[in-house]
């Protein structure tokens, strides 16, 4: 016994130092690459724009209503639309996103559903909870299951992206009675990329931000750089330019960004990769939506996401990057429309 603790004590000392040895490549390659940036653009390289308003796109009604429901230990904001009486679906979004990116299908499922897209803990107006371990995963499972509760619902077709995907899968394969039927958009089952990040070099590079984001402070002062010129280089010419200042207004706020990178925070806890946790099956009718184009993660991986699923659909769509429901609106409104139907 005392032999095996020892091992396992070496083996935690091992995988830890290894997730911070490549965090710091990361971090001293990112802050070479910035102070090239910071002498050529001066100290306009580290402006941001006092955004004290929002923007009306983010009170749009045409969206939806705003409301806050409190759970047992935090409050989450959310906007709903469509009629109540009607089958509940809910929209999870990822990184680094909040209720906004889902403004397309809160309008176009409205007829049918009652549409409800969520803040995430961290997110947008929900509450921040500031330790790391706020952000564990099973927390974010629960937050979705006791929501769906506290909305007086005993089901919903669940509708994830990225991050949202992620939590999504997990919610659909724990708590499987809560989930009549899954949509996941660019985002592979939890096993999958494991498997996938063990086999694929381009993917491990590919995931070069997941390690980069281990470290403390130096990301979220990365991101806020340029007047956060990160949402011109996600988003292109994909949103318009008002919606793109919707995205800066939320995303300026102090404090906004340590919660969502502390989600990364937490899934390189050495004792995590040595005991992964594996998840039932999928049994819930499922739903892959993949822009083709996705930069972070291989199309592969996709496919690699169905022996976890028992009745698993899988849509391509030409053209669109990882945030493909912003690519792509209407055609992904029709994909899913199809599936739910």
């Amino acid at each position: 016994m005392f032999f095996q603790c020892l091992i396992n004590a070496v083996k935690y000392v091992i995988v830890t130092s290894i997730v911070y040895a490549i965090a710091l490549f990361y971090g001293w390659v990112t802050l070479i690459s910035v102070s090239i940036k910071w002498f050529r653009t001066g100290n306009k390289f580290w402006y941001v724009k006092e955004r004290t308003l929002p923007p009306r796109c983010l009170n749009d009604i045409s969206y939806g209503r705003h409301a806050f429901i409190q759970l047992q230990d935090i409050r989450l904001h959310y906007v709903e639309n469509g009629d109540r009486s009607k089958p509940l679906m809910l929209l999870v979004h990822g990184f680094p996103e909040f209720w906004f990116t889902w403004r397309k299908q809160l309008q176009h499922f409205s007829k049918t559903h009652w549409v409800v897209a969520l803040d995430l803990r961290g997110y947008g107006d929900s509450d921040r909870p500031g330790r790391v371990s706020d952000y564990k995963m099973e927390l974010l499972v629960q937050d979705i299951y006791t929501f769906v509760k506290a909305l007086k619902r005993d089901k919903c077709i669940l509708v994830g992206h990225d991050w949202g995907g992620a939590i999504s899968w997990v919610v659909a394969s724990t708590c499987p009675d809560l989930v009549e039927k899954l949509v996941i958009l660019n985002a592979p089952h939890p096993s999958a990329m494991a498997l996938k990040l063990k086999s694929s070099l381009q993917q491990f590079f590919k995931s070069w931000y997941i390690f980069f984001f281990q470290l403390r402070w130096i990301p979220e002062l990365c991101y806020r750089t340029n007047d956060l010129l990160v949402f011109d280089k996600l988003f292109g010419d994909s949103i318009s330019e008002e919606d793109m200042e919707g995205y800066k207004y939320n995303w300026a706020k102090k404090g906004a960004w340590t919660p969502p990178i502390n989600y990364y925070r937490n899934i390189l806890n050495a004792k995590l990769l040595l005991n992964p946790r594996v998840l039932p099956a999928v049994v819930a009718p499922s739903l892959i939506v993949w822009g083709e184009n996705d930069l972070a993660l291989e199309k592969e991986l996709a496919e690699l996401s169905r022996p976890y699923v028992r009745n698993l659909q899988i849509e391509y769509i030409p053209g669109a990057s990882h945030f493909v429901q912003h690519d792509k609106p209407d055609l992904v409104n029709s994909v899913i429309e199809d599936f739910v139907r």
